[in-house]
């Protein structure tokens, strides 16, 4: 998958099944009522909460909860619980438009028994008693399963869209827009086929209460109840956009699937690094986080790019790890699904980088059970330490020589640096050597030999290395003469 596997979890296991005839309806956000056993199925609109139960919030992901980093990412998730979808909603701005694409995914193990899952767009929806949608639907009974796509407006059923013929691995788009006076234009396209349909139907005239891109397990308006979720395993939406700008541009909802046990049946992903992608997965009963390890960082300072290598592993019985992400300080998080997976603290020439660099990781498996994150720093300082020899000496034979020096860093993180002094002949030729290690820098520092050098005139030079191994940019000397 090529974003985020369903990170900031609870525990996880399958919906209970339902039987009975279905007439599909795609309804609006039913929010989980999980802290009341045996609590009504609110299949209608919700306003904040249910009208017997609190809105629920994911409560073990939140410590994890965090912004994701700079650019089109600015606002974060409010992590909530649905009955019936997995997605994200946008709840504020009166947004006008939203679009996703997909591959419609494969059943994985085609039911005996009724089973349903539906990928859709749509506006309104949270927070109203209407909904305008559009997208594909998979359905299994008997080992058989069926594709098509629809469109809805809600409180009406679906309407299946005869017109497309869709099939598992199919890449769709699907479009809802509102005018902003009551008629809404929804598209659903299938770039496999190059099939494409648009209808205009007439809705609500007041401004959209909400934009959503989600899988659903929808109700059957024959039981009044959900249908049991198709086992799709996992859809990557992308090219997620709300009023043409990412979902990640939003402050939005970031919603998992919770059945009333208590237990999320399907989770979304946190968004990609341009906040325009996300993954659904189900959920399979795996409650044990992965375990992630890092190699390559350590407390020492660098002048070269520091390669991280993570490496993660599930456990036994575990679902496996799906994949591993990081960020570097306050970047983004980058997912990678191919592991032992690798990043690079860079350490450009023209000291951009220098300093301190936090390093988050954590793993998430094929249940989308998060790991806590951890956390390891990279030290990176490019710029050479500058010597500066403090003025002529003049000793006398036998006596003891001071040699007042300091080695400048300024922008460096390191307090250290090894110097060493050559006194040379003017001819150059070396007749003494003076090393001091971890000297310290920015401050006044003295070097004392006793000076049993022949009457003269000698230069002595001072050399530094710092800790991150950078050599002096220029030699400092003076003139030690000795009578």
């Amino acid at each position: 998958m090529g974003s985020l596997v369903c990170a900031l979890l609870l525990f996880f296991a399958s919906l209970p099944a339902f039987a009975g005839a279905r007439t599909a309806a795609s309804c609006p956000l039913t929010r989980s009522t999980v802290a009341r056993a045996g609590a009504a199925d609110h299949a209608g609109p919700f306003a904040s909460a249910t009208a017997d139960a609190p809105l629920l919030r994911v409560g073990r992901a939140s410590a994890h909860l965090s912004s994701q980093g700079a650019g089109p990412q600015t606002s974060v998730s409010s992590l909530v619980s649905s009955l019936n979808w997995a997605g994200y909603d946008v709840t504020s701005g009166g947004p006008t438009s939203v679009t996703a694409s997909w591959t419609t995914p494969a059943i994985a193990t085609p039911s005996t028994a009724l089973s349903y899952a539906s990928f859709w767009v749509g506006l309104d929806g949270d927070g109203s008693g209407t909904a305008e949608q559009a997208g594909v639907a998979v359905s299994s009974r008997d080992g058989r399963v069926a594709y098509y796509a629809w469109y809805e407006m809600y409180p009406a059923v679906e309407v299946p869209i005869t017109s497309l013929t869709v099939s598992a691995g199919d890449l769709m788009t699907a479009t809802v827009t509102s005018d902003g006076s009551g008629q809404f234009t929804l598209a659903v396209a299938d770039h496999t086929t190059q099939r494409s349909f648009t209808t205009t139907q007439s809705g609500p005239a007041t401004p959209p209460a909400s934009a959503e891109i989600v899988a659903e397990a929808p109700t059957d308006a024959s039981i009044g109840g959900l249908l049991p979720l198709a086992g799709f395993g996992a859809v990557d939406f992308t090219q997620c956009a709300i009023d043409g700008r990412p979902v990640g541009a939003f402050g939005r909802n970031q919603i998992a699937m919770v059945g009333r046990d208590g237990v999320t049946v399907a989770a979304a992903s946190l968004l990609s690094s341009g906040g325009t992608s996300f993954t659904v997965c189900q959920t399979t009963g795996d409650v044990t986080a992965p375990i992630t390890t890092a190699s390559g960082a350590d407390d020492l300072w660098h002048n070269r790019p520091v390669t991280v290598t993570l490496s993660a592993t599930d456990g036994p019985g575990g679902s496996g790890v799906a994949c591993t992400e990081y960020k570097i300080d306050g970047g983004y998080w980058t997912a990678a699904t191919s592991l032992p997976t690798s990043l690079t603290v860079a350490a450009p020439a023209d000291h951009s980088n220098d300093g301190s660099h936090v390093v988050l990781y954590r793993s998430v498996d094929g249940a989308g059970n998060p790991e806590t994150p951890k956390i390891c720093t990279v030290n990176i300082d490019t710029r050479p330490p500058r010597p500066v020899a403090h003025g002529a000496v003049t000793v006398k034979r036998g006596r003891s020589a001071t040699l007042a020096y300091s080695i400048a860093d300024p922008h460096s993180g390191l307090t250290t640096a090894d110097v060493t002094i050559k006194v040379k002949t003017p001819a150059g030729r070396l007749v003494a050597t003076l090393a001091r290690n971890a000297a310290a820098l920015n401050t006044p520092l003295v070097a004392r030999f006793a000076c049993r050098l022949a009457a003269g005139r000698y230069r002595f030079s001072i050399y530094a290395t710092d800790a991150a191994g950078n050599v002096q940019s220029s030699v400092a000397s003076n003139i030690l003469t000795v009578r």
